[in-house]
């Protein structure tokens, strides 16, 4: 590909990385700010381990593509907040798993539910045919780009 499309390309992902992360980010302070206290990093760690049966801190670090180290603290703020809880892993109890608890999944249900209706709004936005487009060329840079370097 030619250098200036490749710039081009580097410039348009920027912004729309920008621009989905900041309203993904307001979406959820809206919750936040009447109800939870939740920051988009948390939001992410919880929707991890909401959508598994549990999950282990090293798992999990590799699911979000981050050092163990970067997600111990978000760890630690969700569980005092209760929305997490650490167990012992039923089968190798020298192993300690993550699972959410019912006011966890409340709060990630309330804020899926506002994803969801932000991502909806973009994809009206396309139609369905690009967003049909957008979807399988994501699916495909996500299973022969971003999965393959996990």
């Amino acid at each position: 590909m030619e250098k200036q499309k490749v710039k081009q390309l580097i410039k348009s992902y920027q912004q729309t990385y920008i621009f989905a992360m900041t309203h993904i980010h307001q979406a959820i302070s809206e919750i936040s700010a009447n109800t939870v206290d939740l920051s988009i990093e948390q939001f992410f760690v919880l929707r991890e381990i909401a959508t598994g049966d549990e999950i282990s801190a090293t798992e999990l670090s590799a699911c979000l593509n981050v050092n163990k180290s970067a997600i111990t603290p978000k760890l630690k703020k969700l569980e005092e907040k209760g929305y997490i809880r650490r167990e012992r892993n039923k089968h190798d109890k020298r192993a300690v798993v993550l699972t959410i608890t019912e006011k966890g999944n409340s709060v990630y249900e309330e804020c899926e539910k506002q994803l969801e209706l932000l991502v909806n709004e973009w994809l009206e936005i396309l139609g369905e045919e690009d967003s049909e487009q957008f979807f399988e060329l994501f699916q495909k840079i996500n299973k022969s780009v971003v999965k393959p370097k996990k």
